[in-house]
C-alpha cells in the first residue's frame, strides 16, 4: 500500500513538472521624443506642465528673441532705404504717369505695412492660443496679397520710366526685393524661437526651466506622442514557430481593462537572453526573441508589466 501511494505521488509530481505555462511576459514601452529648439537661447516662457496632455501646435516654450527683433528692425530700415533710392531714381521719367504710379505704390506700401503689423499681432495671439488658425491664415493671405500688390505696382512704375533708365530701376527694384527677402528670413528665425507641439501627446517630464539656456543638444521637454506606446514580450525559441507576426494575444496586467488584446507586429531576427527586468532564477539563462505588440485599445502606461497568452 505504501509503495502504491509513493508511486502515485511521484506521478503527480511528474505531471506538475510537465505543466507548461503558456503566458509570455514583458512590459509596456513608450517611444519618447526629446523636444529641443532649433537654435540656442535662454528660456523665457514655458507654457506646459509635467503630466499635461497637449494638442498639435500648442505652444510649448519660447526663447528670448531680443536680438532677432533688433535684426528685423534693421531689415525694415534697409527696405525703406532701398525703396527711397528706387523712388528717387524713378522721379526722372514722365512726371504725370510716374507721379500716379508712385502714389499707387505708396498706398500699396502703406497697406503692406499695415498687413505686416496685423500679421505680427495675429501670430502673437495665435501662439498664445487666443485665436484660431483660420484667423492666422487670413492675416498671412492678406500680407502675401499686399506684397504681391507692391511688386506689381513697382513693375508698373518701372515701365513708366524712360527706356534709358529701365535697367537702373530694375537693379534698384532687385535691391528692394533682396532686402524684403532678408527680412522674411529673419522673421523665420524669430518664429523658430517659439516651439510648438509636433503632435498631440503627453508632457512626460520637464528637463529645463525658465532662465536656463537651451539649444538643439539641450532639450527642454520629454514628450510622449499619442499612439507611441507599444508592448514588448519575450518568446522562447521553442514557441517561436507558433507565434508569427499577426498573432493576436490576450493581455493581462494590474489595472488593465478586461478583454485587452494586442497583435504581434514585429519579432527580432536574433535571440537574446531573458530581459533582466522580468527573469526569474529558472529563466534567466533562456534565449528568447523580443516581440513588439500593437494594442487594439487604450494601452497601459509605459513601464507596466504585462503577461500575454495566445487566443484559442
Amino acid at each position: 500500500m505504501t509503495r502504491c501511494l509513493t508511486l502515485i505521488g511521484a506521478l503527480a509530481l511528474a505531471a506538475c513538472s510537465d505543466t507548461h505555462d503558456e503566458r509570455l511576459h514583458g512590459y509596456v514601452e513608450g517611444d519618447y521624443a526629446l523636444i529641443a529648439p532649433e537654435t540656442s537661447g535662454r528660456l523665457i516662457e514655458i507654457g506646459v506642465r509635467e503630466g499635461e496632455q497637449v494638442e498639435r501646435g500648442a505652444m510649448l516654450f519660447r526663447l528670448d528673441d531680443r536680438l532677432e527683433r533688433a535684426a528685423i528692425t534693421g531689415a525694415d530700415a534697409r527696405i525703406e532705404a532701398a525703396a527711397a533710392r528706387f523712388d528717387d531714381a524713378a522721379a526722372g521719367g514722365r512726371e504725370p504717369e510716374i507721379a500716379a504710379a508712385r502714389d499707387q505704390l505708396a498706398q500699396a506700401r502703406a497697406t503692406q505695412t499695415q498687413t505686416r503689423e496685423d500679421l505680427t499681432r495675429t501670430r502673437e495671439l495665435f501662439d498664445r492660443g487666443i485665436i484660431p488658425r483660420a484667423r492666422l491664415d487670413t492675416a498671412e493671405a492678406a500680407a502675401t496679397s499686399a506684397n504681391a500688390r507692391v511688386a506689381e505696382l513697382r513693375e508698373r512704375l518701372t515701365l513708366a520710366q524712360l527706356p534709358a533708365r529701365e535697367n537702373q530701376l530694375r537693379a534698384l527694384s532687385a535691391d528692394v526685393a533682396a532686402a524684403e527677402a532678408e527680412r522674411a528670413r529673419l522673421i523665420d528665425i524669430q518664429d523658430r524661437r517659439v516651439v510648438s507641439a509636433p503632435s498631440a501627446g503627453l508632457i512626460e517630464r520637464q528637463l529645463r526651466y525658465e532662465g536656463e539656456l537651451s539649444g538643439p543638444s539641450h532639450p527642454v521637454l520629454r514628450f510622449l506622442p499619442d499612439g507611441a506606446v507599444h508592448g514588448l514580450i519575450f518568446i522562447p525559441e521553442a514557441e517561436l514557430a507558433g507565434l508569427p507576426v499577426g498573432t493576436v494575444l490576450n493581455i493581462d496586467c494590474d489595472g488593465c481593462d478586461p478583454g485587452l488584446v494586442a497583435t504581434i507586429r514585429f519579432i527580432a531576427e536574433g535571440p537574446e537572453f531573458t530581459a533582466p527586468v522580468i527573469y526569474s532564477d529558472n529563466e534567466r539563462a533562456r534565449l528568447v526573441y523580443r516581440a513588439e505588440l500593437r494594442f487594439d485599445a487604450t494601452p497601459p502606461p509605459p513601464g507596466t508589466p504585462i503577461s500575454a497568452t495566445p487566443q484559442p
